[in-house]
């Protein structure tokens, strides 16, 4: 895998946004902005693209968090390398967003128990729990407070898709597509 991140908004295979190069958090927000700014010129739905900005948003700040390869700046800066595409699907009206990034393979369990954990959850049931997260401090840590998968299942169209494929050593590739 590049050490440079990767962005590209594909419609139907045709690529209309591109971005390469390592990403922090001040080059998140650019990112983020660009593109909401790129879907807004292309007269997408405002709950859309507010969903599109808050899942890229949402993602690369777990990949910063939790990359194995983030480099920590500073105490409130962070930078690291991944992978990400924004498609569009029009015959369905879905984007799809993947990413991909380094994880140590102890992280494998945790994330699979967090996405199995959501996977029945109806959007309630999922707005009871964010309260219940955000009001506790279950699940805290230093990192934020244990909300990102629980947002990305409310806020997908479809149950978020993961995979893992093994790297080197202990090292995993983290593969991951939510469906707005």
């Amino acid at each position: 895998m590049s050490p440079n991140l990767k962005i590209f908004i594909q419609i139907d295979n045709n690529t209309i946004y591109e971005f390469q190069g390592r990403i922090n958090e001040r080059i998140m927000i650019e990112c983020a902005n660009h593109i909401e700014k790129l879907l807004i010129e292309n007269k997408v739905k405002k709950e859309k693209v507010q969903n599109i900005f808050e899942l890229f948003i949402e993602t690369v700040q777990n990949i910063l968090n939790y990359s194995y390869n983030t480099v920590h700046l500073s105490d409130a800066h962070k930078e690291t390398s991944c992978y990400f595409t924004l498609s569009y699907i029009t015959n369905q009206e879905t984007y799809i967003l993947d990413s991909c990034n380094l994880i140590k393979n102890n992280q494998k369990r945790v994330i699979e128990k967090k996405i199995n954990f959501l996977k029945d959850f109806n959007n309630d049931n999922l707005r009871k729990l964010i309260r219940q997260k955000g009001r506790s401090k279950e699940d805290s840590h230093s990192n934020g407070a244990g909300l990102g998968y629980i947002m990305m299942t409310k806020k997908s169209s479809s149950p978020i898709e993961i995979s893992f494929i093994p790297y080197h050593k202990d090292i995993l590739i983290y593969k991951q597509r939510l469906y707005i």
